[in-house]
């Protein structure tokens, strides 16, 4: 039995029947016959059965499958990566979330529980294709990660009668760290040391979405 993680990861299980597997997936016996061997897109609930091991070119044919699968009926969760509060309302496809985000539905796909933060539609959001549990959001609230290449834009406020006044009109402040490190003359290491801490430094706060 094959089953594809969200980052693409391949997990296979080994079993000694049918019926063993039928049992652990909680299907009647006759369901894993036919599925057996069968190149069916989305499996069962993602499982794709096999009466003997894939080689490396049925391995990739098994990831496109698993892709298609994704991309036509996964639903999307789409969480402020500074809050893991939801944006909206979960998508009911991966398209349906790159039309909000205004982008390509593999830029959803290629991130889509990686646990990276990601920028979409001018926010860093971390996209799932399950509604995120207290424990996973308390696991991730202080940990979450950028992904590799992201350029993360710079929000930058002031404190004025105890409300955030925004530096830039409803834009971010700086497009990138280094833009803002270069315009307020401070190294990038103590922007990311202040971002999303709602800690001040020099009056400043440092966001990378807006508040």
């Amino acid at each position: 039995m094959y089953f594809i993680e969200g980052d693409g990861t391949i997990v296979k299980t080994a079993y000694e029947s049918k019926g063993a597997v039928a049992k652990f997936l909680n299907v009647q016996h006759r369901t894993i016959t036919n599925h057996l061997d069968k190149w069916i897109t989305g499996g069962i609930n993602g499982n794709y059965i096999f009466s003997c091991e894939l080689d490396s070119l049925e391995l990739e044919k098994l990831l496109e499958i698993s892709s298609l699968r994704k991309f036509n009926n996964c639903r999307v969760w789409a969480y402020n990566a500074s809050t893991l509060e939801l944006l909206s309302d979960s998508f009911s496809s991966m398209q349906k979330a790159a039309d909000y985000f205004d982008v390509d539905y593999r830029s959803i796909l290629n991130h889509l529980d990686t646990k990276l933060a990601t920028i979409k539609g001018g926010k860093l959001v971390l996209l799932f294709s399950h509604e995120l549990t207290k424990a996973e959001k308390e696991s991730l609230l202080n940990n979450v990660q950028n992904a590799v290449n992201e350029t993360v834009s710079v929000w930058v406020y002031k404190k004025v009668n105890n409300k955030f006044i925004l530096l830039n009109n409803n834009k971010p402040t700086y497009i990138s760290k280094l833009e803002a490190s270069k315009q307020l003359n401070m190294s990038t290491k103590t922007i990311s040391k202040y971002l999303d801490t709602h800690k001040e430094y020099k009056g400043l706060y440092f966001y990378s979405v807006a508040l």
